[in-house]
């Protein structure tokens, strides 16, 4: 929570900024030609002064907002005037300065047409925290499908009266039945448990002696050696496993706890092999299969699936909630789309190859988990509002989820309490940003409109920071200086 501040922007209208000339409009409209629809519904404000009704936004994935634009938000204008890098200085400089930090990283550029307004330091490369999981995105847009679902799979076993559970990569599975509806459970083990056991009634088959897992489809540790004991002990980051309910939780009764795994897939086969038992014919605690590990035979017969939410939707909830777990596992299936091993090793080089792919230039960069735990991961401010940039301009819409899946500032996922005190109001409904902190790791990275209807992008990556809490609101104050502008 921000602390309060007694004083808000300050009053009374601004001098009216010059307008661009034909020439300068005609070049940025060329330049925005791709882009200006997909801004449209990057801040939700936006949809109604561009046509755009519900019908036409897929409505699970319209983020509220629960504070009204501030009332002299205009919908995107390609002639809308830039801010001036004077102005932009001006504006933000003085606000940032009021956060102790020993070392910073600080870029601001137009959005449209990627013009730098204001550059600290943008080419250093500081620990990023969480805004890592902006590079594990973009990653996942670049090498996978969006509209992918993950399958996780029942198939016959290889000794008569053994079925095994193939892990798909799925984590956000629940023990109960599956909920359509949902990101988090949208593939429900109950509900396969049901669909195998019709499925062995009808081949005649008598229950299951026995349930194997096969959890084959990532490779390498499951744990990186650059996170800290702690982390790990205190379950902010864990082991990750191919199949887990709950992205990696304990299941509490048909919700969430707090509570991690020691083997995900080995609970979700536990509870596999109990739910079919109380499916089958006679079933019951009783004749509940042995459950342990084991691989599918090549060419096994399929006896039912489940399917989990999107790999977009998926990127969107790790972005909202900042999944630590989530992340990870998106890495490694990004590697997998990009033809590498589904590892650490592998997620790091699909990441690099991204970055790579988008012309987004990384000098000095560490790619050393996809979550932003480890502290051993350098990122730039500059390739930071690049990720950003790519995703928000990129025609072919394939990383657009990326850039509408950032909270909303005061009003969705990490950003819903933030943006809360008078001097950062102002920014509320307008920024969508990744926000990344750490003990001394304050980051924020993302995109907002300013008054005159213009979208810049920004980067924000503070280091060495002394109080997190008061770093966070001026960077918060910082965004929201710039959406006044």
């Amino acid at each position: 929570m921000s602390s309060p501040r007694r004083h808000g922007p300050p009053a009374g209208r601004r001098r009216p900024r010059a307008r661009p000339g034909p020439g300068h409009r005609a070049l940025t409209a060329l330049l925005a030609a791709g882009c200006v629809g997909v801004a449209g519904w990057l801040h939700p404000h936006w949809a109604p002064a561009l046509g755009l009704g519900g019908d036409d936004l897929p409505a699970a994935r319209v983020l509220p907002v629960e504070a009204p634009a501030p009332a002299g938000a205009v919908p995107p204008d390609p002639a809308a005037p830039v801010p001036g890098a004077d102005e932009v200085a001006a504006a933000v400089e003085p606000v940032l300065a009021g956060a102790a930090a020993g070392r910073r990283s600080v870029l601001v550029a137009d959005a449209l047409t990627g013009e730098p307004l204001l550059e600290r330091d943008a080419d250093a490369p500081l620990v990023p925290a969480s805004n890592q999981k902006l590079v594990t995105a973009l990653s996942l847009l670049t090498h996978a499908d969006p509209g992918r679902r993950l399958r996780t799979t029942v198939v016959e076993g290889p000794e008569p009266g053994t079925v095994v559970l193939v892990a798909g990569g799925d984590t956000l599975l629940s023990p109960g039945g599956s909920d359509p509806d949902a990101v988090l459970g949208r593939a429900g083990i109950r509900t396969l448990a049901q669909a195998t056991a019709e499925a062995l009634a009808e081949r005649g088959a008598a229950g299951p002696t026995a349930v194997r897992w096969d959890a084959s489809l990532f490779a390498g540790p499951d744990v990186n050696e650059d996170w800290a004991a702690g982390d790990v002990a205190a379950g902010q980051i864990g082991p990750v496993a191919p199949m887990a309910f709950w992205s990696h939780r304990v299941p509490a009764g048909e919700g969430l706890s707090a509570e991690r795994p020691v083997d995900a897939a080995q609970d979700v086969a536990k509870v596999f092999a109990a739910e079919l038992a109380a499916r089958l014919p006679g079933g019951g605690a009783p004749s509940v299969p042995a459950v342990a590990p084991g691989r599918a035979p090549e060419g096994a017969a399929e006896l039912a699936a489940v399917e989990s939410a999107t790999l977009a939707e998926q990127a969107e909830l790790m972005l909202q909630d900042s999944d630590n777990h989530l992340a990870e596992v998106l890495s490694r299936l990004a590697a997998r789309a990009a033809d590498r091993p589904a590892s650490i090793a592998g997620g790091r080089a699909a990441a690099a190859a991204a970055l790579e792919a988008h012309g987004v230039p990384a000098p000095g960069a560490v790619l050393s988990d996809a979550s932003g735990m480890s502290l051993r991961n350098r990122i730039p401010a500059r390739a930071l509002e690049q990720v950003v940039r790519a995703m928000v301009t990129d025609p072919t819409g394939a990383l657009t989820p990326g850039a509408r899946a950032l909270p909303v500032a005061g009003g969705s996922g990490t950003l819903a309490g933030r943006f809360d005190d008078d001097a950062e109001r102002p920014g509320r409904g307008l920024a969508r940003a990744k926000t990344g902190t750490l003990n001394s790791v304050v980051a924020l990275s993302g995109h907002v409109s300013t008054d005159g209807g213009r979208l810049l992008t920004f980067s924000v990556v503070l280091n060495e920071v002394a109080d997190p809490a008061a770093a966070r609101d001026a960077v918060d104050r910082a965004v929201a200086a710039l959406a006044l502008l």
